[in-house]
């Protein structure tokens, strides 16, 4: 599958090295990963007529033998003796099934790369590669030498339902969900143990980039946004065209704007 990797022009040690940045998910900022503070249920009060039609459900359920020993009005003083039990009830069944998160400590020893399935979409260009001033590498994913036996790599889900403890996507639904907002970015993200790294950096706002090495094969192609420098283009031409790990070479193509519609388009450099 071609993946498609969004760069800042500082990241070309990816290329030189060819390794992947990954990010401790124990540094990421969504705080939807991290079960922030969450709203909390208000108390549900329940009407003199909500009570009323519970009870009158009640007695019409009755089996016939004990409609026989009991007229609506014995059934009544019953029942508001035992008034706190059925509105306890009422309450558990308006509230319905209480939702229990996904423990966010479970993701402490991981680390994630974010890929994408379009290298021409503005959004990602503005977000992830330094307002089209940076690179997309384009990655054959399924190369052989790409897959490990420790990571997991799905395409995410978009939709309003945070996933809940017991989803059937095990064994990280939350990491793999994202509201439908997001949904136009077509992420795809690569999860590995943080202990498979080969190394690491300390960044200076006190994150950690984890490293972990990909086949110089699966690389198909680089692209530079349409803001990138000449000093950025010179440096990937140099990379592609000498560094012994891509020979013989890979093509290099830039963006280039459409003239009259917001598109991007991709064109080989000569």
């Amino acid at each position: 599958m071609k993946l498609y990797l969004y760069l800042q022009a500082n990241q070309l040690d990816v290329l030189r090295h060819a390794r992947l940045h990954l990010t401790g998910i124990r540094d990421v900022k969504d705080p939807f990963i991290h079960n922030a503070k969450a709203i909390q249920r208000q108390a549900i009060r329940i009407a003199e007529a909500d009570f009323q039609q519970e009870i009158e459900k009640q007695f019409k359920a009755l089996p016939p033998a004990l409609k026989g020993l009991m007229d609506w009005e014995t059934f009544v003083r019953e029942a508001q003796k035992k008034r706190p039990q059925i509105e306890a009830q009422m309450r558990k069944k308006k509230q319905g099934k209480p939702s229990v998160l996904p423990n966010p400590q479970a993701y402490d020893e991981l680390g994630w790369c974010r890929l994408f399935k379009r290298p021409d979409h503005p959004l990602l260009w503005e977000r992830y590669a330094q307002q089209h001033q940076g690179l997309v590498v384009e990655l054959d994913t399924a190369y052989p030498a790409f897959q490990q036996q420790k990571q997991i790599m799905r395409p995410v889900v978009y939709g309003p339902a945070r996933p809940q403890a017991d989803h059937p996507m095990k064994p990280f639904p939350a990491l793999f969900h994202r509201a439908p907002e997001y949904a136009s970015e077509e992420e795809v993200r690569l999860v590995r143990p943080l202990s498979d790294a080969k190394s690491s950096q300390q960044l200076k706002n006190g994150q950690t980039l984890y490293f972990y090495p990909f086949p110089p094969r699966a690389v198909m192609s680089v692209i530079l946004g349409v803001q990138a420098s000449p000093e950025l283009k010179e440096q990937v031409q140099r990379i592609l065209t000498y560094d012994m790990k891509y020979k013989p070479g890979r093509p290099l193509r830039e963006v280039l704007l459409d003239p009259t519609q917001f598109k991007l388009h991709l064109r080989g450099t000569l």
